[in-house]
């Protein structure tokens, strides 16, 4: 089983862009982009920045996903309520790999009033505090409840990150 890296505060500075942009998966109405990836030296990682789009049905799965909260804990068979989703991202660097979780994302969505169709896009940026030996990353994401396939990358970043 590949270590996984110690979670650190991502640096204040705008670092160094290593790759991007990127189309990771797509489906219909729905899709997730690499919009670019920046490169630190100190703290070392990487900020990837991805932004998701979505129209009509994914657009309402993914709010829903994203915004309704159960107000109740327990479903009625006793179980936990289904509290949500989101995007999940994994990454390989080096031997480590490890699912991450967004460091700040913001969602806005939009309702046609004539139409009623609504349009979700979401920017998230995900902290990896590492950077590559072998100048690749390996990226995973996928979205099943709104409708969005898993798919995977190996990056191959530009040589200055920042090592």
């Amino acid at each position: 089983m590949p270590r996984r890296w110690v979670p650190a505060i991502p640096p204040d500075d705008t670092g160094v862009q290593a790759h991007g942009p990127l189309l990771l998966s797509e489906a219909p109405g729905i899709r997730a982009e690499l919009d670019h990836v920046q490169a630190h030296a100190h703290p070392a990682g990487l900020m990837l920045h991805l932004n998701l789009h979505a129209d009509g049905a994914p657009a309402r799965a993914a709010q829903r996903q994203l915004l309704d909260r159960s107000r109740d804990p327990l479903d009625p068979a006793g179980g936990t309520a289904d509290l949500g989703s989101q995007p999940v991202l994994h990454v390989t660097i080096n031997d480590l790999a490890d699912q991450v979780h967004a460091k700040q994302r913001s969602v806005r969505t939009h309702q046609d009033n004539g139409t009623g169709e609504v349009r979700l896009t979401m920017h998230a940026r995900y902290w990896i505090a590492e950077l590559p030996a072998d100048a690749r990353v390996r990226l995973s994401i996928s979205w099943p409840r709104a409708g969005l396939p898993r798919t995977e990358h190996t990056l191959t970043l530009s040589r200055n990150t920042g090592r």
